[in-house]
């Protein structure tokens, strides 16, 4: 009976794969009980309502987010509750199955273009590589389906499979539109070619295509419009939490200006390296790692004059493709800032799967290249080449770009989930932001949860932020007037702001100066006097507030 051999290229491609689900089981489900995901902090902030639809009542936090988790998503928090998996789980969980998922449609994709294994395995290593340190695949959030489905949508036209490109697009219509409309372009540009023919099947399916995508994305927004209208170029300037490339939804420096090249959430070239503004010279390496790859190979591809039949071809001409489709969608996006969506969320997905192939095609070109020569090299310069690329491939795929959260005080969470269900809490600590998705209980508001792109939420929230400062000065009539005002059941400090009277960095950067109030930690003693209960750490103080409120 023949034995059949192991492939050495799929081998390397299924251990690095493999060595990064390990590193990502290890950050997330063995570095703590309450690790999570960053960005899930906000998209599970109502997630105590799968359970139990009358949960978080009359919580801004739960409302907004609920109704900002697209269909497709709610759906997969509601059947992993079914199977008795909670939100903050399957969230976690998800990136499992997308890496695989993305790993097999990489690696297929990549074949479309280059039929050696040698090219093709560096094309589809570098595509993963540049997902696994984009970090969006592990944030538990809608923007994690976002690169498997380019590549599905991807693969299915460079194979001519309309249905499996269909598929794509109904699937990322309903759960990340932004992709699906620049995948949507694409497929305009493959199905018609350029220039145009026009043919009456093409435009029927395209027809059909257009109509899902535009339909499901106005849908959605529709029900976002509660919280609108959504804010203009022109306000974003002058908000005080956009106005920084640090801050947690930047938008612009401080003085006024818009990156519009390159930044994560407004520029236009693929953030494999983060930058932040038009003169930050990492704007270039985007351009190189991404771009100008793209471009390089459309021009050799047109002076070799076709090469290597239709179905090739094909695959070659969604490069130029996802260019062009890029671009349109990203200025009409841009004149349109913020009313469908941050521009960079209709570029950028889709050049950073589309170039990080184009330079993997490059890579492995000059590789095998290399190879013929290397062959002919000394046994030592040829083990050395090889060895390289082996650590380079190990030290990126071991080095996934998770942004995984970690409360700094898992004693503060583990009292807050000891606490009733219903308990509301307000205050000023940093933990804050990991307690409605990990506990249920409400939390009035949190730097994390200040989005400003719809102008009614960031107004309530600012006001709920500023409120939970306030607070903080525990002023005895004033501070039992606001607990009931808001229905306030808990109130937690950190123990260094009330000494000091300094916010968290991360207040700072949500709420405009001062960002202090006067030293608090004396009021203790008043609220004891009246019978609170307060329980205090070294970090962190909770103070009942049953008492203010008789």
């Amino acid at each position: 009976m023949p034995t059949r051999r192991i492939d050495a290229g799929r081998a390397l491609f299924a251990a690095l794969i493999l060595l990064t689900l390990v590193r990502y089981g290890l950050g997330a489900f063995a570095s703590g009980p309450w690790t999570m995901a960053d960005d899930a902090r906000q998209f599970l902030s109502w997630g105590a309502r799968i359970g139990n639809p009358a949960a978080m009542p009359h919580d801004l936090l739960a409302d907004y987010w609920q109704q900002a988790a697209p269909p497709l998503y709610r759906a997969i928090l509601f059947g992993a509750h079914l199977l008795g998996i909670g939100p903050v789980q399957i969230a976690s969980l998800l990136a499992f199955p997308l890496i695989i998922v993305s790993a097999v449609l990489a690696w297929r994709l990549a074949g479309c273009f280059m039929p050696d294994q040698g090219r093709r395995l560096i094309a589809a290593l570098c595509v993963m590589a540049a997902i696994l340190h984009n970090d969006s695949i592990f944030s538990g959030t809608p923007r994690a389906f976002a690169s498997p489905l380019i590549l599905m949508m991807m693969l299915g036209m460079a194979r001519r499979r309309h249905g499996l490109t269909l598929a794509g697009l109904l699937l990322s219509s309903l759960i990340y539109p932004a992709p699906a409309i620049t995948c949507l372009g694409v497929f305009a540009l493959h199905l018609l070619g350029w220039p145009p023919v026009l043919r009456w099947r093409s435009l029927a399916t395209l027809t059909a295509a257009a109509m899902v995508v535009g339909g499901t994305g106005l849908f959605f927004k529709a029900g976002l419009s509660v919280w609108g209208p959504t804010l203009t170029l022109e306000e974003a300037r002058h908000v005080y939490s956009l106005a920084s490339f640090d801050g947690r939804s930047s938008i612009t420096g401080r003085d006024g200006d818009i990156a519009w090249l390159c930044s994560a959430r407004i520029g236009f070239l693929p953030a494999i390296v983060n930058c932040q503004g038009n003169t930050d010279p990492r704007l270039l390496l985007n351009l190189l790692l991404g771009v100008l790859p793209m471009i390089g190979l459309c021009l050799a591809r047109r002076r070799a004059h076709g090469g290597d039949g239709p179905d090739r071809d094909a695959a070659w001409r969604l490069l130029p493709y996802s260019l062009l489709s890029s671009l349109i969608c990203y200025t009409l996006a841009a004149v349109t800032a913020f009313t469908f969506h941050l521009p960079a969320r209709y570029s950028q997905p889709v050049l950073l799967v589309m170039g990080s192939l184009a330079l993997g095609l490059l890579i492995g070109t000059i590789w095998t290249r290399a190879t013929g020569r290397l062959a002919r090299a000394r046994p030592i310069l040829r083990t050395a080449a090889i060895g390289l690329a082996l650590l380079i491939g190990i030290a990126a795929f071991a080095t996934p770009k998770m942004r995984l959260v970690r409360p700094a005080h898992p004693d503060l969470l583990a009292f807050v989930a000891s606490t009733p269900p219903g308990t509301r809490i307000a205050g000023v600590e940093d933990d804050l932001a990991v307690i409605p998705a990990r506990t249920g209980r409400t939390v009035l508001a949190t730097p994390e949860h200040d989005i400003p792109y719809h102008r009614r939420y960031h107004r309530e929230h600012q006001a709920l932020l500023r409120a939970s400062v306030a607070m903080g000065q525990m002023s005895a009539p004033a501070l039992a007037s606001e607990v009931r005002r808001l229905g306030v059941d808990l109130l937690i400090f950190d123990r260094h702001f009330l000494q000091t009277g300094v916010l968290p960095e991360s207040y700072g950067a949500a709420l405009p100066p001062p960002h202090r109030i006067g030293p608090s930690l004396a009021g203790l003693a008043m609220l004891r006097a009246r019978s609170c209960r307060v329980v205090e750490t070294g970090q962190w103080v909770a103070i009942f507030t049953s008492c203010l409120k008789s």
